[in-house]
């Protein structure tokens, strides 16, 4: 059976760097740390920190692999990650795309992040499927989405974006309760943060963005608008403007 990180591009890295800064790349919902990787190696190029993308649990192998997890298992990934990077670095910042998005929003409560980067953080979405998702999991294993035309994007890196083609349901109903913890969090996190907002994204709903910027508790907050790009921005047509502006606010003092 074919499994995600069979492709290199897909597998999980790390780059060694400096120790006294550490950068935490934490990847999407059914994806994998490749979502990340032109990202963390531009911000090692551009920083000269050290760069680690780690593989959530349940991710880069099958749909079944993954509906043995739930969100805690995510949670715990996420935070042995950082803890992990910790002990390597005097201080550590965190990077999330999707559901990273909102891990590194639950890391910045509960963890010493230096500076936080929530990139199309997944607080609410716009497939109302997952609020049912609950209700049908005992029943239902698996959600298929229809075969459909996807908006044709210019300059994406689709062969870094391997995802899987079925989402266990009650790992949907987990994510929903992931993104409520996440919400009901942001009053906890006092760092610096840039919450990056994709223009063209279909799969986040813009309040998400609007709940980051006013409901944060930190001094400094940056709004970045990439209005070109799709949901997986970190490989879309303004990834070089996201990877400039994302290394120059993790350099600033």
């Amino acid at each position: 059976m074919s499994l995600l990180i069979d492709n290199s591009l897909c597998r999980p890295f790390f780059i060694n760097g400096s120790r006294e800064h550490g950068i935490l790349l934490i990847h999407g919902f059914t994806a994998t740390p490749g979502t990340m990787n032109p990202l963390g190696r531009a911000l090692a190029e551009k920083t000269g920190y050290t760069v680690a993308a780690p593989l959530l649990p349940g991710h880069g192998r099958t749909p079944e692999d993954m509906a043995k997890t739930r969100w805690h298992d995510w949670l715990r990934g996420a935070q042995h990650a950082f803890d992990k990077l910790s002990r390597q670095c005097r201080d550590v910042s965190v990077v999330g795309l999707s559901m990273g998005g909102a891990l590194t929003l639950l890391l910045a409560e509960t963890r010493p992040v230096r500076r936080a980067v929530p990139i199309a953080a997944a607080l609410s979405v716009y497939n109302e499927k997952i609020i049912f998702a609950n209700a049908l999991w005992p029943v239902w294993r698996f959600f298929t989405e229809p075969e459909k035309k996807h908006e044709v994007i210019p300059d994406f890196l689709h062969e870094y974006n391997d995802t899987y083609d079925k989402t266990p349901v009650h790992c949907l109903a987990d994510l929903n309760r992931l993104m409520r913890l996440a919400r009901q969090g942001l009053p906890r996190i006092h760092c610096p943060i840039m919450n990056v907002r994709a223009g063209r994204d279909r799969t986040i709903h813009p309040r998400s963005t609007g709940w980051i910027m006013t409901e944060v508790s930190s001094r400094k907050k940056v709004l970045l608008e990439l209005p070109r790009s799709p949901h997986v921005c970190t490989l879309g047509p303004e990834r070089e403007l996201l990877f400039k502006e994302t290394a120059e606010f993790l350099m600033e003092k």
